[in-house]
């Protein structure tokens, strides 16, 4: 489907719906950056992310394939 083709599937779809969240949740989501609050992270937030880098930094990672594997242990027992 081109560019073109896609806007007017969309547009027609939105004409169509009464459906208010919706609606609102694509107003939302098509506005301009200009209109967008800028997320202020928590000093908790700021923390750990803080602490992450320097797991990360440090060599304290571990795979996701490995968590995986955790878990699943974990829900066997």
């Amino acid at each position: 489907m081109s560019t073109k083709e896609l806007q007017e599937s969309i547009i027609q779809k939105i004409r169509t719906t009464n459906d208010d969240e919706l609606l609102n949740y694509l107003n939302q989501l098509l506005s301009s950056e200009d209109d967008q609050k800028t997320y202020k992270l928590s000093d908790f937030e700021k923390n750990m992310l803080a602490e992450s880098e320097a797991d990360y930094l440090a060599g304290r990672i571990i795979s996701n394939e490995d968590v995986n594997l955790r878990n699943e242990e974990w829900l066997k027992e």
